[in-house]
């Protein structure tokens, strides 16, 4: 990519992307190591105080109310923000010192849980206190993720940033597979007011951590946006900069089909194997770990992959994994095959998430790459409800595992009819015959 503000990328004939970036604050050596290795601490930190307050905050609701309706609301409150206010948090993002805004995201998220610790003290926690102090946190953490890959768009480039990228995926993975069983025991162990307090400390932690590294943006970066009408020109150029490439349009379609098709199955798997099958609650425990460790092995094979085949062909070959994985268990519709396909699966959206942020990084200029994750996380966050009410209408109609996984192997199947026909085109090409000049 070059180093103007309408930066392009150029190819290799096999398909790989080739970075021209200006190395902008960007030192070498141990002290590299050193500040990646922080940054990457700072990143691991927050997301765990992320986990804690998202477990605290419902089971809190649940002892106040006994309502599983107020503590499902309470748990579903976390993500509007990144709907609502997602879009503009990527304006803001791009237009701020990144190091700062993420400085600042959590120095702010460490004072709301001290406000929830407290709340969380009373005899009576006003429920309505608790859902604002959820709400005012999730606001604040749409402006976290956006700043943090800016950063490393800023200070990294190459195979350095395809590994931070797996590195991150990873650790995205591991939280998701240890969080909700860590989080719930901290809060039993300690209780809520104790948790909210240790929450803070890792907000805490990690806004040290950041303000440790160097940092110091691109001299090609624009100046801040002034007023309303500078955000909104600000919001609509990012718009046009992600469509402008087509690869970044692609790419944020298949994880929200994904996204659609993996919730079709995710927000039902309770059901399916409490009700349905009558199973031990360990089975869904065991089904969701599964899933998160499958993610680690395919973020930690993933630059790997990527290395050897290229962004777009790892992108692809994620895809038609999981595509396969959710035909599985309508072949064989027993729990063991479930988790085996569930494994896979999470092998297989690590392939898609790395090789995704690889070529998003390097094709977005630097300076939108903010407005652009926010805008992608935000298409994608719209297919989670969608594919939670579908997979409800399925099981309520039929209460078949064939029948949900059926639906979201076609869903994913749709998505390589494109490739797929791209691909028979080259070959029928290649293997047609010349014509022998006369």
């Amino acid at each position: 990519m070059s180093s103007e503000a309408g930066g392009r990328s150029g190819r290799t004939e096999g398909g790989e992307l080739t970075t021209a970036r200006n190395e902008v604050a960007r030192p070498s050596g141990e002290a590299v190591e050193d500040r990646a290795w922080r940054l990457r601490a700072a990143f691991a930190v927050s997301s765990t105080g992320d986990w804690i307050y998202r477990l605290a905050i419902p089971l809190l609701v649940l002892k106040t109310t006994g309502s599983a309706t107020s503590t499902a609301f309470a748990y579903t409150l976390e993500f509007i923000p990144y709907i609502v206010l997602g879009l503009v948090a990527g304006v803001l993002t791009d237009r701020a010192d990144r190091r700062r805004v993420m400085i600042r995201c959590d120095v702010l998220s460490a004072l709301i849980a001290v406000e929830i610790a407290i709340v969380a003290s009373f005899a009576q926690p006003s429920l309505v206190l608790l859902y604002l102090s959820v709400l005012a946190l999730a606001f604040v953490r749409p402006f976290y993720f956006p700043s943090f890959q800016g950063l490393l768009v800023d200070k990294y480039s190459g195979p350095r940033l395809i590994r931070l990228n797996s590195w991150t995926q990873a650790v995205d993975s591991v939280l998701t597979m240890l969080g909700p069983v860590a989080g719930a025991a901290v809060v039993v162990a300690v209780g809520a007011t104790a948790a909210s307090l240790a929450n803070a400390v890792t907000f805490v932690a990690s806004a040290l951590l950041v303000a440790s590294i160097s940092y110091r943006r691109p001299a090609n970066t624009a100046p801040p946006a002034r007023g309303l009408r500078g955000i909104g020109a600000d919001f609509v150029d990012g718009i046009r900069i992600v469509l402008s490439s087509r690869f970044v349009v692609i790419g944020a379609a298949v994880i929200t089909i994904g996204n659609l098709a993996i919730f079709v199955i995710e927000s039902n798997l309770f059901y399916l194997a409490l009700r349905v099958e009558d199973l031990p609650r360990i089975a869904v425990g065991i089904v969701f770990a599964s899933q998160g460790a499958g993610s680690v092995i395919g973020a930690v094979l993933a630059p790997r992959l990527i290395e050897r085949i290229g962004t777009r062909a790892a992108l692809w070959m994620g895809v038609a994994i999981s595509t396969l994985a959710m035909c599985l268990p309508v072949l064989w519709p027993q729990w063991p095959t479930v988790l085996v396909a569930w494994t896979i699966q999470g092998v297989s959206t690590s392939f898609v998430v790395v090789s995704y942020f690889t070529a998003r990084q390097e094709l977005i200029p630097a300076d939108a790459i903010g407005r652009a994750a926010s805008v992608t996380r935000a298409i994608a966050y719209t297919a989670l409800p969608l594919g939670a009410l579908l997979g409800g209408y399925l099981v309520e109609r039929s209460g078949s595992v064939r029948a949900v996984f059926g639906c979201a192997a076609a869903i994913e199947a749709v998505l390589l009819v494109g490739p797929a026909v791209g691909w028979a085109a080259k070959f029928r090409s290649r293997s047609s015959p010349v014509a022998e000049p006369s």
